[in-house]
């Protein structure tokens, strides 16, 4: 007898596995270049390890941390509202001289809405990839330690290396922990979460 067996007329096929739903991720940066590149690549590395289990829309909209959050919460009611809704929604952002930032942190949790900030802007989190840094630096000096690596114009090289992050992630938990939400001193960033929870996902796990 074949595969499906023949029952009283009817064919019965065999029961087939359920595919894992894949987990919807929006992240929405304040730059408009360089962490949507770091972003759309790192989803690309994790996907082509594995089954397809993260989904990254990263928005860059240039403008201050209570806009982004706005941004953020207007396209998760909207993708609600299309019966899709996103699964975790991340606002990444720097410190840098923001006045906005403690109002925006206080409306995103109000909103519940996670927030990825850095100290003293997200690209701590890349040279993390490269050295070991614990001291306080600021975006001058960040820009020209990263210059040294090949980025240029906020573009990141072809050629960083996006698959050592659990290297990074290491690096970054050697400085100040940082409280959810709120202002983190300098140097010190709360993107390794965001990274943990597309990880986690991508292996077939919640975000968290």
């Amino acid at each position: 007898m074949s595969r499906r067996e023949i029952r009283g007329g009817r064919r019965i096929s065999k029961p087939r596995a359920r595919r894992q739903e894949n987990r919807k991720f929006l992240i929405v940066t304040e730059g408009t270049r360089t962490e949507p590149q770091y972003f759309e690549n790192f989803a690309a590395l994790l996907n082509a390890k594995a089954v397809q289990v993260v989904k990254v829309k990263p928005v860059g909209i240039g403008r201050d941390p209570a806009a982004v959050v706005r941004e953020a919460e207007r396209r998760r009611r909207a993708e609600r509202n299309g019966g899709d809704p996103f699964d975790e929604v991340w606002c990444v952002v720097d410190v840098d001289r923001h006045e906005t930032l403690p109002r925006a942190c206080k409306e995103a949790r109000d909103l519940g809405i996670d927030v990825a900030i850095s100290a003293p802007c997200f690209e701590i989190w890349l040279l993390w990839h490269f050295e070991h840094r614990t001291g306080w630096i600021d975006g001058a000096e960040l820009k020209k330690l990263l210059g040294k690596r090949g980025f240029v114009d906020k573009n990141i090289p072809a050629d960083f290396p996006y698959a050592a992050y659990a290297t990074a992630l290491t690096r970054a938990a050697t400085c100040e922990p940082i409280v959810y939400a709120h202002v983190p001193p300098n140097p010190s960033s709360s993107v390794p979460t965001l990274v943990h929870a597309l990880v986690k996902a991508q292996r077939g796990g919640a975000g968290r």
